[in-house]
């Protein structure tokens, strides 16, 4: 035994010291990104390039107003900055976790654009650029109207970098003859430090109040291990029913609902990502009548769904970031891997709801880049319930987007979207109409419960830069699409609808809201005397 005990300290005292690799960077001094990784380099340093809206070290945007609203502007804090980033100072150097960082500062409502890159290494730690550039963040807005002797209005104040903090902050107040309602949400992805975020809101309403509160730390990267969350949700919002564009009859409707989840995941695997979420959901919708009488008309039929629900995520890690697809000369985050998530539950009487039923919902993506550089990307969803051996709010649609560039600054665009609807609860009413692709005809121009549409487009992206404020684009289109199914309000159906016309895209680069300003002049053809002959539209839209 003795000369056993001997051995212990001799073995360890003649056993070789093992050092840990001592980063390095590249010998021919080569900032490639896999160069430093197999170099061993670390992240030394992450240096922030923080940007005003106005950049006034240029000539034509050194002007008094411009620097005016810079002033006027909180600049984003670089601890607000800091916390989507994936790496930290020490850690290995991986250029993948750069991209993904620079694609979740992107995603962020107040920035315009943002990249991470690698400027320097000295031993063995790399000097990373984190360059961003802020929009304007500050929106507030008025509206009015007065109808049949009754007048309504609104104010809407809405901050979405609030003190530079990341956080948006939403005040409105909003009054007609029959309802008045004063709101505040507030909201923050990292309010309890890194993605443990809040979302909260009140509001008063002359026909009661409500409030919703929702905590969370979200599958905020791919190769994020763990995920929860907890949402209450007891607001009130009228609905209404619009045919050929007017709003012929409307209701209230109250939510009282509650979804608390958990996930897991191994990370990202062989470029795969595979999460799994268990979930409660309490989901009541109350519906009452309006209080205008010359607005009465179908209430949809109260609902109230309680019970347990699985879920199942995959994602393919392929991006591409694009540039004049969607947007005007800013970089557009495309995921072309596989997607799909979906959600399977189980409503039951016994734990308070009003029916049994097994429900189940979710949604696909997947992008293609073909050989002759055309992209087709294919997003999809769907839902359904089943109640006593029977599918109701069956609800199955897609869209599909071709991209075919044309030219330096010509890209050919066509699109086909769709949906089938069976058994739809009346709240889930599908619409078509100029809000939704058929640019010829109203906002909501008829409605029921499936419909498809066909747009074709040739897109122009210019180098005009009017004002510094807008980058300028153009369209020359033609749509056509149709509705099919159940109408609650047996309106007769049109048929087949269809329209062309030109025009103009103004993306807005310096503020947060209105991405895309769309001036439309579109001719509908099929000779329905109740359109005008020449239909312009006005709006603000996310894409071109």
């Amino acid at each position: 035994m003795p000369s056993r005990l001997f051995c212990v300290p001799f073995l360890l005292a003649c056993a070789p010291l093992v050092h840990a690799a001592e980063p390095a960077c590249p010998t021919d001094g080569s900032l490639d990104p896999a160069a430093l990784e197999a170099a061993g380099a670390v992240i030394g340093e992450l240096r922030f390039l923080r940007r005003n809206v106005f950049d006034t070290d240029l000539p034509e945007e050194n002007r008094a107003l411009f620097r005016a609203a810079n002033r006027l502007h909180r600049l984003s804090r670089e601890s607000t900055l800091r916390k989507p980033i994936l790496v930290e100072e020490g850690d290995p150097y991986r250029h993948r976790l750069l991209q993904e960082s620079a694609r979740l500062l992107r995603a962020t409502e107040y920035l315009r654009d943002a990249d991470l890159r690698p400027i320097a290494c000295v031993d063995g730690r790399v000097v990373v650029e984190v360059e961003t550039r802020d929009v304007w963040s500050l929106n507030p807005a008025i509206s009015g109207s007065r109808r049949g002797g009754e007048s309504s209005f609104g104010i809407d104040l809405e901050e979405s970098n609030l003190l530079g903090l990341g956080s948006r902050i939403v005040l409105s107040r909003r009054g007609d003859a029959d309802r008045n309602s004063t709101a505040l949400r507030y909201r923050n992805a990292h309010e309890f430090g890194r993605w443990r975020g809040i979302d909260v809101a009140v509001e008063d309403n002359s026909d009661g109040s409500g409030f919703l509160v929702g905590v969370e730390q979200p599958f905020y990267a791919l190769d994020v291990r763990k995920a929860w969350s907890v949402r209450i949700d007891h607001l009130t919002q009228v609905e209404s029913f619009y045919d050929l564009g007017e709003e012929v009859s409307e209701y209230r409707q109250r939510n009282r609902d509650l979804d608390v989840w958990w996930g897991r995941s191994a990370g990202l695997q062989d470029g795969r990502v595979l999460r799994w979420t268990i979930g409660l959901r309490d989901q009541q919708r109350d519906f009452l009548p309006s209080r205008d009488p010359e607005l009465l008309g179908p209430v949809p039929e109260d609902r109230h769904l309680a019970g347990p629900w699985i879920g199942l995520e995959y994602i393919r890690d392929e991006w591409e970031v694009l540039r004049n697809y969607d947007q005007i000369d800013i970089s557009e985050d495309a995921l072309l891997g596989l997607r799909f998530n979906v959600r399977l539950g189980r409503a039951s009487e016994t734990l308070g709801g009003d029916r049994d039923a097994w429900w189940t919902e979710g949604e696909a993506s997947r992008g293609w880049r073909f050989a002759s550089g055309d992209l087709l990307r294919f997003a999809g969803q769907y839902g359904a319930r089943l109640e006593d051996g029977e599918t109701r709010n069956l609800s199955v649609g897609g869209d599909l987007r071709y991209y075919r560039q044309t030219g330096t600054r010509r890209l050919f665009f066509a699109e086909l979207e769709g949906q089938y609807g069976r058994e739809l609860d009346l709240d889930n009413r599908a619409y078509l109409g100029g809000d939704n692709g058929l640019r010829g005809y109203p906002l909501r121009w008829i409605g029921g419960e499936s419909y498809a549409r066909l747009s074709l487009e040739q897109r122009y992206f210019t180098d005009w830069y009017p004002w510094r404020l807008f980058r300028v684009g153009g369209a020359v289109f033609a749509d056509v699409g149709r509705v099919w199914g159940r109408d609650p309000l047996e309106r007769p159906n049109p048929g087949l609808m269809s329209n062309v016309g030109l025009g103009l895209r103004l993306s807005n680069t310096r503020s947060a809201f209105a991405r895309v300003i769309h001036i439309d002049l579109a001719v509908p053809l099929d000779g329905d005397p109740r359109l005008d002959r020449v239909e312009l539209v006005l709006e603000a839209r996310r894409a071109f």
